[in-house]
């Protein structure tokens, strides 16, 4: 008897010394999306999955949790911790909502949920109807401020990066701003603003990308023109410089995963959005791959955005309902 204990507390020992990473992944890996098909943080899931799966010898499967500002795709981390259930969320998601929504959030944000990297970063265009007669940024302000007197905003919900930067741009002009959501992405952003329920959207490259001449694009917020969009300047040489906000999206995994197998989601991660496909795929919609050193740095960079955030919260969450 005393033989048989010891051998299984050998056997027991033998089993802790090798790390959960040692056996994972044995199955399949669930990325679950926030928001609807059709914009920037699907089409990161999807390229990653598409990868991810070459490097881990698992499916990575799809699972689209929209609503309540990406609370709903969030909650499905928690008290996940063997590292199959993650989240590719996004600088509205894991950036913006956890400070302007935090009261819709019913569990500790910050202990339950753990950034692993970066994975890429798609510009924005301002967009209008192609009914409009103005073809610069400028000459649209001008024709509000004879009009109506404000900027609608098209988003899914009040809290995005689309706000941030269409009040910079009504302060320009001295226009009021409303918002119109839609719960159906950018998809159903884009309708609403060719029926005229809102006069301006803020929407990412990849949709621009696969809707071209359903809108009339006015200017990029970022630092260079798009390929895509070579004849669109940018919104500094429209004359509005300082205005466009980062669109990023990112990986993200339980905060109780172990950190070893958080190691090898990081360098997994990393190397499938680095691979010549990926970069590809990225590279056609003009966006790009931006894999972070480490989990720490990435949750920095989030933590230092969230700063600002807080200076902007009244401010947004003031905005009207149209």
């Amino acid at each position: 008897m005393w033989v048989k204990r010891c051998a299984l507390a050998v056997l027991v020992a033998m089993a802790c010394a090798f790390p959960a990473s040692a056996k994972y992944p044995e199955k399949p890996i669930r990325l679950v999306i926030p928001f609807p098909p059709g914009g920037s943080t699907g089409y990161a899931a999807k390229v990653l999955a598409d990868e991810l799966q070459k490097i881990l010898g698992q499916p990575v499967t799809l699972d689209v949790k929209p609503g309540n500002y990406g609370i709903n795709a969030i909650q499905e981390l928690v008290g996940q911790s063997d590292g199959y259930t993650l989240m590719v969320g996004s600088i509205i998601t894991n950036s913006m909502t956890p400070v302007w929504h935090r009261q819709n959030i019913n569990f500790d944000y910050d202990k339950e949920i753990m950034p692993i990297t970066r994975l890429a970063e798609f510009p924005s265009v301002v967009m209008v109807s192609p009914s409009v007669p103005a073809d610069t940024v400028k000459d649209f302000l001008a024709s509000l401020r004879k009009g109506t007197g404000k900027l609608t905003l098209g988003t899914d919900f009040i809290g995005t990066f689309s706000d941030v930067d269409t009040i910079k741009l009504a302060k320009t002009a001295d226009l009021k701003v409303s918002y119109h959501p839609n719960p159906n992405g950018a998809n159903g952003i884009l309708a609403d603003l060719v029926a005229g329920k809102c006069n301006i959207a803020v929407l990412n490259v990849a949709t621009e990308t696969a809707n071209v001449g359903k809108f009339k694009p006015l200017a990029v917020p970022g630092a260079r023109r798009l390929p895509n969009f070579a004849d669109v300047p940018t919104m500094t040489e429209a004359g509005y410089a300082g205005i466009g906000t980062s669109n990023w999206q990112g990986l993200f995994a339980s905060r109780q995963t172990a950190a070893d197998i958080v190691q090898v989601l990081h360098q997994a991660a990393v190397k499938a959005m680095n691979s010549p496909e990926a970069k590809a795929a990225f590279e056609k919609v003009n966006a790009a791959v931006t894999t972070s050193e480490t989990p720490v740095k990435f949750a920095a960079e989030i933590k230092g955005e969230m700063a600002t955030w807080r200076q902007l919260l009244a401010e947004v969450l003031a905005l009207p309902k149209e």
